[in-house]
């Protein structure tokens, strides 16, 4: 299959130096695990797994089978080298989600999707995210996913201490387009989308997901308490993320 979106090659071998330095990413894993809940003998598909963050996470927390895909050639490259280098037997493949209904990799207990939706450029792309997940899902399985709020107000925001410099926002058909960096060396540019919270509830009801579940970013006391006073009063006060699940 044709890759044709090769925007977030040239960010890849930077990618991991940026999930290293970026404390929020604790609360990512937290929240999609506890929202996946038992992983132990699970299937596991990971969309937009890029270098693995969350692929390994599952792998290393007892999933039987963990299949990732993302739609950078270079971000899949930099995972099956890690997988090689560890030893876990997981599956790595380039393919744009999106395009993806015609192409069939099983059925799995869980669905992962961090950072999959907001690359979604319009909700045509979007509901055919969503579809991709409902034919991969098993019928008693769950998507759990991380996005963009969509109540962040880029006019309220500094999320430098959080590896992020965001520099512009522009609306874009029913929602908003976010040009970014990620605050490597380096600078990795990125570009996202902003949908409602109908829209991403819509798609996924389209498909068949009929459950949906929002859920803040877990944040605990002591998290807060490593860091200096203030340090996380705009990551709490205007998220850009967020994390949902759904269901059939």
């Amino acid at each position: 299959m044709e890759i044709k979106d090769t925007s977030y090659d040239p960010i890849a071998e930077h990618y991991n130096s940026f999930s290293d330095a970026a404390p929020q990413r604790t609360f990512e894993i937290r929240t999609i695990l506890n929202l996946a809940g038992e992983i132990q003998g699970k299937s596991v598909l990971d969309l937009a797994c890029g270098t693995g963050f969350f692929t390994f996470e599952f792998k290393r927390l007892g999933a039987a089978k963990v299949v990732g895909i993302d739609i950078s050639e270079n971000m899949i490259a930099v995972a099956r080298e890690e997988a090689k280098k560890s030893g876990e037997n997981i599956e790595f493949h380039a393919r744009d989600v999106s395009a993806m209904e015609m192409e069939s990799f099983g059925k799995f207990d869980i669905i992962v999707a961090g950072w999959l939706f907001c690359n979604a450029a319009s909700i045509e792309e979007l509901e055919a995210m969503f579809r991709v997940v409902a034919t991969h899902l098993k019928p008693s399985g769950k998507l759990v996913s991380y996005t963009i709020e969509p109540d962040f107000r880029l006019d309220n925001h500094d999320y430098s201490n959080y590896q992020v410099k965001f520099i512009s926002e522009t609306p874009w058909k029913s929602g908003f387009r976010h040009e970014a960096e990620f605050l490597t060396n380096p600078p990795s540019p990125f570009i996202v989308y902003l949908w409602s919270h109908e829209d991403y509830e819509n798609a996924a009801n389209k498909a068949g997901l009929k459950h949906f579940e929002w859920r803040k970013p877990m944040i605990m006391e002591s998290d807060i308490e490593r860091y200096p006073p203030g340090f996380w009063d705009n990551y709490q006060n205007n998220s850009w993320d967020v994390g949902f699940m759904c269901q059939f």
